[in-house]
């Protein structure tokens, strides 16, 4: 047995002495300290010392010998020594202390209330034994009902204070049976907590109510370290957080935490923590949690490694603008030839004249895609706002588009004002206009209209493109604002295209604080381009 046991066991001896044994003590040195002030002689009669030393005889044996190693019950004995000690005083000291007897409550309720339930009768018994002893001792049998009520009053008082004291132990043990297990239970949902938020790929970090830390996973503890936050106390400011940039410092109260805690909405973006060369890409959520009445516990704060996510979107990004200037330069060389052939073949040469159109054609149809290309990696660029007639830049994509595109003229039917102005990004906007212009004649059912309407008010510009065709299903229109997302339809109609015309119109909204609203069903598909009626610099 280690040495942590032995002191484990000795403590559980102490303190059962001292809870069980000590009251009944306390009464005997009580009676003790009354003899020896009022009638000393009393302690001349042998079985009152008997009954001292054998009071002291169960007291050093409570605390001395190793009952934790000894069957529950065989503790029992010395509340019987007890009880054998009380009848040797009370034969004695009755006459002079009638509450000698009383000190019989101490055992009886021990053996009632720290036994099993049978010990009850050990109570009784015991009773019995004190109040018959005087006449075992003298060989006699009470005389009078007056004795024999005497004699019997304490085992039926014993009987009535044991079962009391019985219940009372039995709902006692069911309580504490009940905590036991309501606490185990505890240990192990905070331990299966625990394993579940170590396994979750996401730092989660919980404060209280007074935004100090509560809790905070293994991935939420390494993410801190990287920042350079110190998580021990407020404020919870790192020096290694960055912008979107990778560059720019975040400033201390406009980092994650911080603004957490301040029960702000966490969806601008991505930031980025640690030193270079060892940064990682993270995104945020918070919320604060309140009790029914509203009452603030904490907030509870999640962010997610998405380094890999943004190490991903870079390279489609360095892509897409890669790729589309390295083939706008032949391209530009292509359609220069194709002129200097043109200006070179004689008008008479109608065949060749045919193929240089086709070449023509199909020349411009990849310079269109080049520049959907463009346009999609330049998506991101700052923001140049100015005064424009939004009514008069509609009216010019309109007329682009039909030029481009043949037969259109007639099925655009216009709704607009005779002026509109804002001040928003021209050239983005216009390039916008024409992609929603363009996704309408290229799902629209061969020769029906396009309903384009603008509106304005004080606060909003609002610009609706609108076709006849095939619906765009509820789970694909999340997606459709995606690059490179072409629908079934889109792909079972060969339509042309690299799926980038609707993330083009879904940036230049954003960049400008708008949105973009889509309505598709019963063959009518709808696309609102909301932006506000003025945009500040970026």
């Amino acid at each position: 047995m280690t040495r942590a046991h032995q002191e484990r066991d000795v403590r559980w001896r102490v303190r059962t002495a001292i809870r069980a044994q000590l009251p009944f003590v306390l009464g005997v040195l009580y009676l003790v300290a009354a003899i020896a002030l009022s009638t000393p002689e009393l302690f001349a009669p042998a079985l009152v010392g008997w009954g001292f030393a054998l009071v002291a005889f169960a007291t050093v044996g409570a605390l001395a010998l190793p009952w934790e190693h000894a069957p529950a019950g065989w503790l029992a004995v010395i509340p019987a020594i007890d009880m054998l000690a009380i009848a040797f005083l009370r034969n004695d000291l009755a006459t002079t202390f009638g509450w000698v007897g009383g000190l019989a409550l101490f055992p009886i309720l021990w053996l009632a209330y720290g036994f099993a339930w049978y010990a009850i009768f050990g109570a009784v018994l015991g009773s019995a034994f004190i109040t018959s002893f005087p006449y075992l001792l003298d060989q006699e049998q009470p005389s009078t009902a007056l004795q024999w009520f005497n004699l019997l009053g304490l085992p039926v008082l014993s009987v009535g204070i044991g079962l009391v004291a019985m219940l009372a132990s039995q709902r006692l043990r069911r309580s504490a049976a009940a905590t036991q297990e309501a606490l185990r239970a505890s240990r192990d949902g905070e331990i299966l907590l625990a394993d579940v938020l170590n396994t979750v790929n996401a730092g989660i970090i919980h404060f209280d109510a007074d935004g100090r830390l509560a809790g905070a996973n293994a991935h939420a503890v390494r993410l801190a370290e990287l920042g350079g936050i110190d998580m021990t106390e407020p404020p919870y400011v790192g020096d290694a957080i960055l912008g979107p940039d990778r560059a720019t410092p975040v400033p201390g109260d406009e980092q994650i935490v911080e603004r957490a805690l301040r029960g702000e909405e966490l969806d601008d973006g991505i930031a980025w923590l640690g030193p270079p060369g060892r940064q990682v890409a993270v995104v945020a959520s918070a919320r604060r949690v309140r009790r029914d009445d509203g009452e603030l516990l904490g907030t509870v704060l999640v962010v997610y490694d998405v380094t890999e996510l943004a190490h991903a979107a870079e390279l489609r990004e360095q892509f897409l603008e890669t790729v589309s200037h390295e083939l706008r330069t032949p391209m530009t060389g292509i359609l220069g030839f194709l002129d200097l052939l043109e200006e070179e073949t004689d008008d008479t040469a109608v065949k060749q004249r045919q193929y240089l159109d086709v070449v023509r054609r199909r020349s411009a149809d990849l310079m269109d895609r080049i520049r959907e290309m463009l346009a999609a990696a330049e998506s991101d660029t700052p923001l140049h706002p100015a005064p424009v007639d939004v009514a008069a830049l509609v009216d010019r994509a309109i007329g682009a588009v039909t030029e481009k595109v043949a037969d259109t003229a007639t099925r655009i039917v216009v709704s607009v004002p005779d002026q509109a102005l804002a001040t928003v990004d021209g050239a983005r906007l216009s390039q916008a206009v024409r992609e929603l212009l363009l996704n309408a004649l290229k799902f629209s059912d061969p020769g029906t209209p396009i309903a384009v309407a603008l509106s304005a008010d004080d606060e909003r510009v609002r610009l609706s493109v609108e076709n006849l065709g095939p619906d765009i299903a509820p789970e694909e229109q999340p997606r459709v604002y995606d690059r490179f997302y072409r629908t079934p339809s889109a792909i079972s109609r060969a339509v042309q295209g690299f799926g980038l015309g609707l993330t083009v119109v879904a940036a230049t909204a954003a960049a400008h604080g708008g949105h973009v609203h889509l309505d598709s069903g019963g063959g009518h598909t709808r696309f609102t381009l909301d932006l506000p009626r003025t945009v500040a610099p970026a």
